[in-house]
């Protein structure tokens, strides 16, 4: 999750990696940069913004060495809000529509298909399911908990939102 891990992706041929949607948006000051997040806690920690540039300027371009993984931890409440809680961010729910909003945001949307599937289909030689996932600019409103698992973005609005599965 640093600057200098996307720096070795290009010094060695056999190295990959992959980074999931929080590395790409959070830093440690969202983290514990005031009163703790810890719905924002999460390991490897978040790190520094120079780090999430880096991370996300690979994502960006679709780095060929670089792979989505989506890495959701649903942790209730009571793991999330005490001393020593769990580390891990629900993501789930809002993964797919907070990328494209991302790659959209940055004019990058050619290069999402690639990162969120071509470059693990490429690197790992396997043939896709056939299905298809549908997303529209028609707005999602995160609940603030899904039972008693808080989903990251819990309360925003996405622009974009899963419309079908196929």
């Amino acid at each position: 999750t640093t600057r200098d891990a996307v720096e070795l992706l290009d010094r060695y041929e056999n190295l990959y990696a992959t980074v999931t949607l929080h590395h790409l948006i959070i830093t440690l000051n969202d983290v514990a940069g005031g009163m703790l997040q810890p719905h924002l806690f999460c390991k490897p920690i978040a790190k520094r913004p120079e780090d999430r540039e880096a991370l996300l300027a690979a994502a960006l371009q679709a780095h060929p060495k670089l792979m989505f993984g989506s890495d959701s931890a649903p942790h209730p409440i009571s793991k999330k809000e005490c001393c020593g809680c769990a580390a891990g961010l629900f993501t789930a729910p809002v993964c797919l529509p907070t990328l494209v909003e991302l790659f959209e945001e940055h004019g990058a949307l050619d290069n999402l298909q690639a990162f969120v599937s071509g470059n693990a289909q490429r690197i790992h030689d396997f043939t896709p399911l056939s299905k298809t996932v549908k997303l529209e600019k028609v707005g999602m409103l995160v609940p603030e908990s899904y039972g008693d698992v808080v989903p990251y973005r819990a309360g925003e609005t996405i622009p974009w939102a899963v419309t079908s599965i196929d």
